[in-house]
């Protein structure tokens, strides 16, 4: 009997300590969670969805287009602006890794090249390829972007 309640204790505390350690995944593993279902959200241009992984607030600062954009509520209007609030036909495809970057126990960067293909105004396929870097910071509500840069290529000709 007492062997048998060591045996049951032993596992109590590997299941206990099983479940402790799934709760605690690397900021690498939860940042690219968020990083796929951000994919999934731009393909599917839900701005909500997408935004969700960025900071809430004024002090988010977004660099994109020889602008900068400053707050959650400016990049989120100019976002439904660029996805046509929700009717855009663009299609992004990720064309190399994700990069991470630790910049401390609470500090990540991230970055990535892209594909992208939408049809313009006047009805022709347009393609372009940029780059997405994004410094995360990890908040009481999660890992959050707090800085975002986009630089994309000049199309050629």
């Amino acid at each position: 009997m007492k062997a048998m309640l060591q045996i049951a204790g032993l596992l109590g505390m590997l299941v206990a300590g099983g479940l402790h350690a799934a709760g605690t995944q690397s900021p690498a593993r939860q940042i690219r969670a968020q990083w796929d279902d951000m994919q999934r959200a731009a393909n599917a241009h839900d701005t909500d969805r997408f935004m969700a992984s960025f900071a809430h607030g004024p002090d988010l600062v977004f660099a994109v287009n020889g602008e900068v954009i400053h707050g959650w509520n400016a990049l989120r209007a100019q976002q439904l602006k660029w996805w046509n609030h929700g009717r855009s036909d663009a299609r992004y495809t990720q064309t190399g890794k994700l990069d991470l970057v630790a910049l401390g126990s609470d500090a990540e960067v991230s970055t990535a090249s892209f594909t992208s293909r939408r049809t313009g105004p006047d009805g022709k396929i347009s393609i372009g390829r940029f780059v997405v870097t994004y410094i995360w910071k990890k908040l009481p509500q999660g890992w959050r972007i707090i800085h975002g840069h986009e630089s994309w290529a000049r199309p050629s000709g």
